[in-house]
């Protein structure tokens, strides 16, 4: 889904004459090859579902159109296998690597929509010869086969259970795997060329609303003060009611000091941003980037943070004890909530609030929480 909610249907296709006819509400319309074509990437076809279709199907099979008000929703993020230089995830081992088993569970919760939140590519350096077992016979870089491998194969189940808000994740950046991005994920035209900081869109299905910010180049680790200000502008610049925003990068997430041990802020620059912006009419932001479950709710009138960089990617080091009380940029946590374990969050609509279920790769239970407009709630259920 793209800008207004705006459906659009992609294919990729062995050859660029092999784009097929796609059939909405018993017409046939051709689809286009999306254009330029990358070298190293397989061609795409797309087209435009105009809004209020019924029913659309290529060869033969049914698309699962957008909704109005959707009320069942997947976050999941950061999901492919790493292979970078001694940063090693056994990819040929489904224990190690999860993401096929979490996006089929996944798939069987009936969503109306998927949100990613980024990070899509992990393959980025051959397997090295020594490490075989762990990785051998992947292929990597940001070429049809890597994006097959690391997204495409594994997520096919839940690619055809509902429409997808795609973030892009910093792996996504003009340095990495913009190329396959671009061309297969972005829903707006492309030029061939890679863009920093790709303006930002709402996405609107009835009374739902969605802002979808490009977070892949920002300083993560750092407050950089011009992009702060480009973030600002950006956040200023359109004007949502009762939103989510989804990017990559939380803007009050936590992660491990590893020198330290103690948990520490993450995102200065978004933070930064978001003060000098003071945005209306957003409810509940949903990231990634750190490779665990984070929600946090927050005082001074912040939205409550989601992070769900759980889907796959080696998990980060656990947030040990309470966050509660914890101070960043003069707001505390009032609740927050933890978990290092492979899943995906399904986020359920009940009238004005919404219930986060977190489950792991057999889709057991690990939080319950209640997300109405200001502070979320969570339970831990018992273990069996």
């Amino acid at each position: 889904v793209g800008e207004g909610g705006h459906a659009i249907a992609r294919i990729v296709v062995s050859s660029a004459q092999d784009c097929p006819a796609i059939r909405i509400d018993g017409a046939m319309y051709p689809m286009s090859l999306r254009q330029p074509l990358p070298q190293g990437l397989r061609p795409a076809c797309e087209f435009a579902i105009p809004l209020g279709a019924k029913k659309a199907t290529v060869y033969g099979q049914a698309l699962a159109l957008p909704r109005g008000n959707p009320s069942r929703v997947i976050a999941i993020g950061d999901t492919g296998c790493r292979i970078k230089g001694d940063e090693l995830q056994a990819c040929n081992d489904p224990q190690q690597w999860p993401f096929a088993q979490v996006a089929s569970q996944a798939a069987q919760e009936r969503p109306d929509l998927i949100i990613h939140v980024g990070d899509y590519l992990y393959r980025e350096t051959p397997c090295p010869a020594d490490k075989q077992a762990m990785c051998g016979g992947t292929p990597a870089g940001d070429n049809w086969d890597a994006w097959n491998a690391d997204f495409f194969t594994p997520a096919a189940k839940l690619l055809a259970a509902a429409p997808w808000a795609f973030s892009r994740g910093n792996h996504e950046d003009c340095e990495r795997s913009w190329r396959g991005w671009f061309y297969y994920l972005d829903p707006r035209p492309w030029n061939g060329s890679c863009e920093r900081f790709s303006p930002p869109y709402l996405v609107t299905r009835g009374t739902f609303e969605l802002v979808m910010l490009d977070s892949a180049s920002v300083s993560a680790n750092s407050l950089n003060k011009e992009q702060a200000a480009l973030y600002a502008a950006q956040l200023a610049s359109l004007h949502p009611v009762h939103a989510w925003l989804a990017d990559h990068h939380p803007f009050w997430g936590m992660r491990t000091d590893a020198a330290g041990g103690k948990p520490a802020s993450v995102s200065p620059t978004l933070a930064e941003a978001w003060e000098r912006a003071s945005p209306k009419g957003i409810d509940l932001i949903l990231s990634g980037h750190v490779h665990l479950f984070e929600l946090f709710s927050y005082d001074h009138g912040r939205p409550t943070q989601l992070v769900a960089g759980d889907g796959g990617t080696n998990l980060a080091m656990a947030l040990e004890g309470s966050m509660r009380g914890s101070a960043m940029r003069g707001v505390s946590v009032l609740a927050g909530e933890s978990q290092r374990q492979f899943g995906y969050s399904l986020l359920t609509r009940h009238g004005k609030t919404w219930d986060l279920t977190l489950k792991n790769r057999v889709r057991d239970v690990l939080v319950n929480c209640t997300i109405p407009s200001g502070r979320a709630s969570c339970q831990t259920p018992a273990s069996p």
